[in-house]
């Protein structure tokens, strides 16, 4: 059930060749190299791999310089438009392909580097001269030429800025210090002070104390403050000047580089890829092997491509082989629900794959939580604008919404519900089932509790029902994958009465409502209201069904281990774990029967919520009509969001734990998909 059978194929070359196999493993795409080879690479093929890597790291690198994104927002390419440019390359090998990104990559690396590196100057040379202005700053406005305080011998002094009211205790500290200060602003003072040189520490200890800093003005620069703080200035300006002029030249440099690097990008990323799991070549001396998978309907491709080497294949039974990948093939409708599967994991060994009952039931569960035929082809025509503007796993989403969202017109239709508003006032379409009662003679004035209550009931009864079908097929499927393993005691011990049960207490249950929710239903002969049939044969047929599927869950295991069928284990403790199985059953399929009740109550809370707006909002106030249509976006959005969560958690969490554990290991192609590249071998 959508899962492709496989051929393990292991391809043999001579080592001269053997760059050649990866080329046409490049040209076959569809190889799933074997897990945990021998470590030995061939030497050719190292050697390309290593350039690969070079180029990516250089590509990668230089795309980050210049700050492209990888690929553009989803938010861009929706609304935006924009699209991802394609670039083609020609190439006879792998080698020839690498030199030409070589050659094309060089220069534009090279430029980005000069870039980089000028901008990297200008922008050191602004940080320092911002630097020097803010050390200047202060005594900007002082004239006297500092030259010669460093150059004394017989005493020391210093130039520094001291706050005013720090000025008196640095006084007081080196008091035979000639001190001379002048106020430089509100706050602070330019003081001077000469020490003979035998003083010189205590005049550093004090400046250290009060945490002041010589006043440094560089070699180059005249050490008038007020000249230096203007040069500074100057050389700031000149800097920022120049930021901005490489800055703008990087801008430049994007906009040409983007398609040509950004393609390079990808092209050496997945030659890097593909050359990497190529390397592996086995142990032999002069020839060279790769094993893989490939789909087995490319056999006969497989081996005209690759017909020059030896070639040995072999049909993989994907029930035995742990090692083998799963490729999930599906149609064309059933593929656009393959992602609800892949969110549990891809179907692994005997399991089978539930894309096929997936892409069935979410869209139909979606619609009778959504059912609004407005609601709906809004968001069926947001999705349709949304795929065409939009590739890979983005294109695959919109394409599921866009089938939920012409199921919810659907069940809209069957509802007779257009945002609310009866159906039947825009087309001659009566309602199938009616969720909404609307007063006699007004057909768009709404009671709140829709009365009577036959549609309500209805729709509750048939989530019940269809929860029911649900778990039933889980459980069954459950059945049948054990089958599929061998795996008899499991089957017969726990797989089959688990489904019985189930069944058995559904039929009681029923029972147990046609006789007027009382546990006698053996004396209730009324006919049941739901089967048509006597509660007292429903109860009947369905107790003498349910209580052996109970004693084979509590007791089977211990009997089997008792009678030498099963080797681990005690006897007590298997009757202990099957009591709890029992308990455990009951609860379980009781919570999750009643959980399918979302499905009547997210239509029933959908609508109530545009009872709401449709009451205060009256279309025959053309000034209500912008905030009535505002307000129905909302809905439609916060609605879809919400009943998509409740819709994947129905099948998450009741139907596929049930029988599915996604344990495979997806099918991964040799040689990526590539968004940005086509490569044209020759």
């Amino acid at each position: 059930m959508g899962v492709a059978r496989l051929t393990k194929v292991t391809i043999i070359a001579p080592r001269s060749e053997y760059a050649d196999v990866a080329k046409a493993l490049a040209k076959f795409e569809d190889f799933h190299p074997v897990e945990g080879a021998a470590q030995n690479f061939d030497p050719g093929v190292q050697e390309l791999t290593v350039k690969a890597v070079r180029l990516f790291a250089q590509a990668d690198q230089a795309a980050k310089d210049l700050g492209l994104k990888l690929m553009p927002g989803q938010m861009d390419m929706v609304f935006g438009g924009v699209k991802i440019p394609r670039s083609d390359f020609e190439a006879s090998t792998w080698k020839d392909l690498l030199e030409k990104a070589d050659a094309q990559l060089s220069p534009m690396s090279a430029d980005v580097v000069r870039l980089k590196t000028a901008l990297q100057k200008a922008q050191k040379d602004e940080a320092d001269t911002e630097a020097l202005m803010g050390a200047l700053q202060v005594v900007s406005g002082f004239s006297s030429d500092l030259t010669g305080l460093s150059d004394l011998s017989l005493f020391k002094a210093v130039a520094s800025t001291v706050g005013l009211e720090k000025l008196d205790e640095f006084r007081n500290s080196i008091p035979s210090a000639i001190f001379l200060s002048q106020p430089v602003s509100k706050e602070q003072a330019l003081v001077f002070v000469a020490v003979v040189s035998a003083d010189g520490g205590k005049l550093d200890k004090a400046m250290k104390l009060l945490e002041l800093k010589p006043l440094a003005i560089p070699a180059d620069f005249p050490q008038n403050p007020a000249e230096a703080y203007r040069r500074a200035a100057a050389q700031h300006d000149g800097a920022a000047a120049e930021r901005e002029r490489v800055e703008s030249q990087i801008a430049e440099a994007r906009e040409k580089y983007a398609t040509p690097l950004l393609a390079i990008r990808e092209l050496t990323e997945a030659g890097r890829s593909l050359l990497d799991e190529a390397r592996v070549s086995g142990d032999m001396k002069r020839m060279a092997m790769i094993s893989g998978y490939i789909p087995a309907r490319r056999d006969a491709e497989m081996k005209e491509e690759f017909g020059r080497w030896m070639i040995h294949t072999e049909e993989v039974d994907g029930e035995s082989e742990a090692r083998a990948p799963t490729l999930m093939e599906n149609s064309r409708w059933g593929s656009i629900f393959r992602l609800i599967t892949l969110e549990q994991g891809a179907p692994g060994g005997a399991e089978v794959d539930p894309t096929p009952i997936v892409s069935f039931v979410f869209p139909a569960f979606f619609g009778m939580m959504f059912g609004d035929v407005g609601g709906g082809l809004l968001l069926s025509l947001f999705m349709l604008f949304v795929r065409q503007r939009t590739i890979g796993s983005t294109r695959q989403w919109a394409n599921m919404f866009l089938v939920t969202g012409l199921s919810a017109i659907f069940f809209g239709v069957l509802f007779g519900e257009f945002f609310e508003l009866s159906l039947y006032n825009f087309v001659p379409i009566p309602a199938v089932v009616e969720i909404i009662h609307r007063a006699a003679g007004s057909p768009d004035t709404f009671n709140f509790l829709p009365s009577p209550w036959e549609g309500v009931n209805l729709v509750l009864i048939v989530s019940i029902l269809v929860g029911v079908a649900h778990l039933t097929t889980g459980l069954g499927l459950d059945v049948y994958e054990s089958f599929r393993k061998h795996d008899r005691v499991e089957l017969f011990l726990e797989r089959i009465p688990a489904l019985t049960m189930y069944v058995s207490g559904v039929g009681y249950g029923l029972a147990f409502i046609g006789a007027g929710y009382t546990f006698n239903v053996l004396n209730s002969p009324a006919p049941n209201p739901l089967l048509g049939v006597p509660n007292d044969l429903v109860g009947a047929i369905s107790l003498a069904v349910l209580v052996p599927s109970m004693i084979v869950l509590f007791a089977g295991k211990g009997v089997a281990i008792a009678a030498g069928k099963l080797k681990e284990g005690s006897v007590a403790g298997a009757l202990a774990n099957g009591g709890l199985e029992v308990f455990e059953r009951i609860s379980q399929f009781m919570s999750n029967t009643i959980s399918y009740i979302r499905l009547a109550v997210m239509l029933l809370v959908h609508a109530a919520l545009l009872l709401v707006i449709n009451q205060k909002m009256p279309l025959s106030d053309p000034i209500n009509i912008v905030p009535w249509i505002i307000f129905n976006l909302l809905v439609v959005a916060f609605e879809a969001l919400i009943v998509y969560i409740q819709d994947l958690r129905l099948h998450l969490y009741e139907f596929f734990t049930k029988f599915y554990p996604g344990s495979g290991v997806p099918f991964r192609k040799i040689f990526p998909d590539r968004a940005r590249i086509k490569i044209n071998w020759r």
